[in-house]
């Protein structure tokens, strides 16, 4: 660490940029690397409130010193929280409507103009009083981009 320290400093003279910015860089690749990785629940709960501790210390923000661990807590936190928090997709025909909507932040009716067909006939089919001919589930396919196979195991 401390020759790794000195080169920075040695470049960074020869570059004209200031000794002090390339230590915390420095400290902040190191302090990266000490993030151990999250195995259980009480692990991920301890690094949630030592991220916490970061903010709060830093009177609502991060310091720039802290930046470099901040940026490694944060990704092994996203890291744990996608292989464990895992949603199951939408099983049915009006679920993966709604799920779309929601991903495109549209309403119903936004939808129906997307997919070329009436607000009265989308809010029929997705109310499961009118089972989607070939045309609207063809618009979905091609306009929301949902898996043909994906569709037909849903109706």
């Amino acid at each position: 660490m401390i020759m790794e320290n000195v080169k920075i400093r040695r470049a960074n003279k020869i570059a004209g940029k200031p000794a002090q910015a390339s230590v915390s860089r420095a400290t902040n690749a190191m302090a990266a690397s000490l993030i151990p990785a999250i195995d259980n629940e009480q692990d991920y709960d301890h690094l949630m409130a030592e991220i916490e501790q970061l903010v709060i210390a830093g009177g609502g923000t991060i310091k720039n010193e802290d930046l470099g661990r901040y940026a490694a807590m944060a990704k092994t936190a996203y890291d744990y929280e996608h292989r464990v928090y895992t949603i199951d997709p939408p099983r049915t025909l009006e679920g993966l409507l709604e799920w779309k909507m929601y991903e495109l932040k549209l309403k119903q009716k936004g939808l129906a103009e997307k997919l070329h067909v009436s607000d009265a006939k989308l809010s029929l089919v997705m109310s499961g009083k009118q089972r989607p001919d070939a045309s609207l589930l063809k618009a979905i396919h091609l306009e929301l981009g949902i898996d043909g196979n994906v569709l037909l195991d849903v109706i």
